[in-house]
């Protein structure tokens, strides 16, 4: 499915694997799709997502739109969504396309965002435009348990989440028998670069040297340098649903820090909410109805939401390549009722260059002139307009008929002074 409209930033998209998506063949194995059963003389049985290995790394579908109205721009915004089938198996295997549909794709993501690695095993793609990626196994089931295990405390991040410093907790093991924090976290960001490949871009040296106590950088990187900023250690408390987070940097703050977020590595520390089963009486076994609001993070403009199973890496490019702030990839966090949520979030950052993120041009930039009075562009007009009806009249030659409502208006003309 593919929803169109007129965007600040609409640029003529290379074509995505349409044909292989009515070809539900080529796709990967259906995944389970929780829901609600219905209240039917029927037992219902909380359950975890299914963790098996040839297992979609994420529960994917479409929700319904907000309640909340849409700005003027977020219902223009151009978007171009899977089918819902596709998504029910968890999202595109981009090795089921052509390769001439795969370098389309490619060349769009690094025209556009940033170039990235559409062979990294077990890659889905859950939204082509803006474009957002399933990576399986990112960390282990245990590392991730014991990163949530950190997840505690910390200063506000928006309403309902909150962000823990890291900085005092980088020398400590990350786990019993773990590897320390700093070198876990290093090791992350090598493998978060063999996706989004800015090869040639990424800053010289240990992105850890960079990392800032707070947060963020030391110093910004260089113009047109890449690098990761400070991983941000994130939790909501259980049963809560975030607000949407600051992926990207509103224009006049990006130009402030001299830098500006292009890319996002948001690690899933803890299962989504749980989905039900529901289990007739007798053999009969009926498919229970979806609960759509059973997500881990739901992309609130594209309505698509995600239950990533632990440890899975959700990548989103926050920003466009000029550096503005890509609204689309707005993007809110829930936890299940019965836990907190935590999540890992590996930003890519690249420095500005002079000037910064330059102001879009709109209309209201626009300069319109008058050139001229109104009474001579008035009198030229009527000129204009005598002089043609005078061609029409004589153009028709000695004899021609003239019809009747040519003669009537030509009488009109005169007599009204033209």
């Amino acid at each position: 499915m593919v929803e169109k409209g007129l965007g600040p930033h609409s640029v003529p998209r290379a074509p995505m694997m349409h044909a292989a998506l009515r070809t539900p063949g080529s796709l990967a194995p259906t995944s389970r799709v929780g829901g609600v059963a219905r209240p039917a003389r029927r037992r219902f049985a909380r359950v975890q997502p299914r963790a098996a290995a040839n297992d979609a790394p994420s529960r994917v579908w479409h929700c319904p739109p907000p309640e909340k109205e849409r700005t003027a721009s977020q219902a223009a915004s151009v978007l171009s969504k899977l089918p819902p089938h596709v998504l029910e198996t968890g999202g595109l295997e981009p090795s089921t396309q052509s390769p001439q549909n795969q370098q389309a794709y490619l060349g769009s993501l690094a025209e556009r965002f940033l170039p990235v690695d559409l062979s990294v095993r077990g890659l889905r793609v859950l939204n082509v435009d803006p474009p957002v990626f399933a990576i399986p196994d990112f960390v282990s089931g245990a590392e991730a348990d014991a990163l949530a295990k950190l997840a505690k405390g910390g200063t506000k991040l928006v309403r309902n989440a909150k962000t823990v410093d890291l900085s005092e907790k980088l020398p400590a093991p990350m786990g019993e028998n773990m590897p320390a924090l700093a070198q876990r976290l290093g090791e992350l960001v090598e493998d978060a670069k063999k996706f989004v490949r800015c090869d040639g871009a990424w800053l010289e040296g240990s992105d850890l040297t960079r990392w800032a106590p707070v947060g963020g950088f030391t110093a910004p990187p260089p113009p047109g340098a890449f690098a990761f900023e400070m991983p941000a250690l994130c939790h909501a408390a259980k049963s809560k649903t975030t607000d949407d987070l600051p992926d990207a940097f509103e224009r006049e703050a990006a130009n402030e820090k001299r830098y500006q977020r292009r890319a996002l590595v948001r690690v899933f520390l803890t299962d989504p909410p749980a989905e039900a089963e529901a289990e007739a009486e007798g053999d009969s076994v009926s498919k229970p109805e979806m609960d759509r609001e059973a997500f881990g993070a739901k992309f609130v403009i594209c309505d698509v939401a995600i239950a990533p199973r632990k440890g899975t890496a959700i990548v989103t490019f926050p920003s466009f390549a000029d550096g503005m702030p890509d609204e689309r990839t707005a993007v809110v966090m829930r936890a299940d009722v019965e836990a907190p949520a935590a999540w890992l979030d590996l930003p890519v950052a690249v420095g500005l260059e002079e000037g910064g993120i330059r102001k879009p041009v709109t209309m209201a930039d626009v300069t319109v002139e008058k050139v001229g009075e109104e009474a001579s562009v008035g009198e030229a007009a009527r000129d204009k307009n005598r002089q043609e009806w005078r061609a029409n009249i004589n153009g028709g030659g000695a004899g021609a008929d003239v019809s009747e409502d040519v003669k009537k208006k030509l009488e009109e003309l005169k007599e009204s002074g033209l």
